[in-house]
């Protein structure tokens, strides 16, 4: 065996390494599996594909996209199923890693171009495939931010998560064209000013990749801050409405206790004429007038309001929400995400009583402290038809628009580090929570 064309070889497979670190970043806490597991199955799949490739391009002469891109697939299934995220996110990633390692063994065909005049075989030089080597690990560097803190950001909103199938074309398509664009001969490249027009142009590539992927983590920002001012202003709206009913029921309750001396006078007439048929039209207006008082849920303002509003939303759909809360004026959590968790929760519960007949049109909410940082909350209702619940425990649905509370629920657990279990268990479909305070 031929040991120089074999360290030639075995310098430019090398290149999976940075690709493989590329692609992991991103997603690397989104993984399902440890991590004892995933190095593992990543060295034997590095080892097989570096080793193997180096010895079988050594002996037939083959170059090495010849045994990459058939490799490509390999670690894109291992790499689907280590890590839990849709498969067009996923595919985002990946395709970025070939995108970043493809421009940079494109840019060193180019810049190494005069070391591989005199090269006849097909694979580079020694010192070209350590080069190579060096423009990936700098690219690497250059993008290590967008990969490390911008990436699971953008994967963290569900409000893009529509427009992952179209987001995905763009690295696919790029990367593609990139590999494409390497100069198979040495020879051609030397031709006129190509070579330096590339060597200026093609940088315009990552360059523009690195500013697109940050001017969509901001926006992704954006969206999450216009959606949480949403929340605030469907929070105000809520206790407007909270405000004006006590208003009415203060201005109601003052002219009864005003007219307070002529109902008794009047009542005490009416009952001893024995007329009970006029006492009880005369004294039913009063009555719903009383009942007409705000309930107090609980101490915490926020919850207490945003258990107003579903009452009432219910109410008007012949639904019945029985709440029991016990929780004090402040929350382990920020009010906002609690007014999110429960707003999804509850309006989901109430559509799907709504769809019922009799006792059945019922929702309980259980919401509580299990220590001063912890806070647990237990939604059931009953339901009809059939709900299946995917490998992470999320109901499966097909319905446009459905699953998407659901999803936004998800992410504010994660965000406190907390526990959300859905069960369907005797037409019973409960969702369990519990989030901690964040620690500052």
């Amino acid at each position: 065996m031929n040991i120089t064309l074999t360290v030639r070889y075995l310098v430019e497979f090398a290149m999976l390494i940075p690709a493989a670190a590329l692609a992991i970043m991103p997603v690397y806490y989104s993984r399902k599996v440890n991590k004892p597991f995933m190095y593992g199955l990543l060295s034997i799949l590095l080892t097989a594909a570096i080793a193997g490739g180096t010895v079988l391009c050594t002996a037939f002469g083959w170059t090495s996209n010849t045994i990459i891109f058939p490799s490509m697939i390999v670690f894109f299934f291992a790499y689907s199923f280590c890590f839990d995220l849709s498969i067009p996110k996923k595919i985002f990633a990946f395709s970025n890693a070939v995108l970043l390692c493809g421009f940079s063994t494109t840019y060193t065909t180019f810049l190494t171009a005069p070391l591989e005049l005199g090269n006849t075989e097909n694979v580079l030089e020694v010192s070209s495939g350590l080069i190579c080597l060096g423009v990936t690990l700098v690219i690497g560097g250059a993008f290590t931010r967008a990969l490390i803190v911008c990436f699971p950001e953008l994967f963290e909103n569900d409000m893009l998560d529509s427009t992952w199938t179209v987001l995905m074309i763009a690295p696919i398509v790029t990367a593609a064209a990139v590999i494409w664009m390497n100069p198979i001969y040495a020879e051609n490249v030397m031709t006129g000013r190509l070579r330096m027009i590339c060597l200026v142009v093609l940088p315009s590539i990552p360059i523009t990749a690195f500013f697109m992927y940050h001017i969509l983590w901001w926006l992704s920002k954006k969206m999450t801050e216009t959606a949480k001012l949403q929340q605030g202003y469907d929070l105000l709206k809520m206790e407007e409405k909270q405000y004006l009913k006590t208003r009415r029921y203060l201005q109601e309750t003052s002219n009864i206790r005003h007219d307070f001396r002529q109902h008794i006078l009047l009542i005490n007439e009416l009952a001893q004429s024995g007329d009970i048929e006029k006492l009880k039209e005369y004294i039913y207006p009063i009555v719903e007038t009383v009942n007409r008082t705000h309930k107090t849920i609980c101490k915490n303002h926020a919850v207490d309001v945003i258990a107003g509003h579903y009452i009432e939303i219910a109410k008007s759909q012949g639904v019945e929400v029985n709440w029991s809360v016990d929780v004090g004026e402040t929350l382990p959590i920020e009010e906002a995400d609690m007014c999110a968790v429960l707003g999804n929760l509850v309006d989901n519960a109430v559509q799907a009583a709504a769809q019922l007949e009799g006792d059945d049109r019922l929702v309980n909410v259980r919401i509580g402290l299990q220590s001063p940082k912890t806070i647990v909350i237990s939604i059931y209702n009953a339901y009809r038809g059939t709900i299946i619940l995917d490998k992470n425990g999320m109901p499966v649905t097909d319905k446009k628009g459905h699953g998407v509370g659901l999803r936004s629920v998800k992410n504010i657990v994660d965000k406190y580090s907390g526990s959300m279990v859905i069960e369907t268990h005797s037409r019973l479909f409960n969702v369990s929570i519990l989030m901690y305070e964040l620690d500052e």
